[in-house]
């Protein structure tokens, strides 16, 4: 099985290190880069082809909103996870009209994310109208 490939994206440097230490700890799960910006997230998805992006919402540059609508027009099968520290029921209905593939609040993402991890290798959520789990 090979490894699920993760770009990080988010304009604060501690929540990535926090993130990407987390990540590296997961069986199967390598982080291929880390974006600051919108902008950098759209151009790291040229070079480095991940499986799934974990997206902040509000960031410089182009927002992480704008930035998923780019990833799925232009590379849909990779899966975008939005993240914030709210978990306003509009930000829930911004992430899936950007077509998020899902969405986890800060606050719950540890947990939430490794669950979601496992799913991805399961065939049966591979498949681009499964619906988000945590819509």
């Amino acid at each position: 099985m090979e490894p699920i490939r993760v770009l990080i994206a988010d304009d604060h440097n501690d929540f990535r290190k926090v993130v990407h230490d987390f990540l590296k700890r997961l069986p199967n799960v390598t982080v291929v880069g880390e974006a600051i910006d919108g902008v950098d997230v759209i151009e790291k998805m040229e070079r480095l082809d991940p499986d799934l992006v974990l997206m902040d919402i509000s960031m410089p540059h182009r927002n992480g909103l704008e930035a998923t609508r780019i990833i799925k027009e232009r590379w849909p099968a990779t899966r975008v996870v939005i993240s914030t520290m709210s978990d306003s029921p509009i930000y829930r209905l911004q992430a899936l009209q950007a077509h998020a593939d899902d969405f986890i609040p800060k606050s719950a993402l540890k947990p939430q994310l490794e669950s979601m991890l496992r799913s991805i290798h399961q065939p049966s959520t591979r498949a681009l109208s499964h619906p988000p789990t945590s819509f």
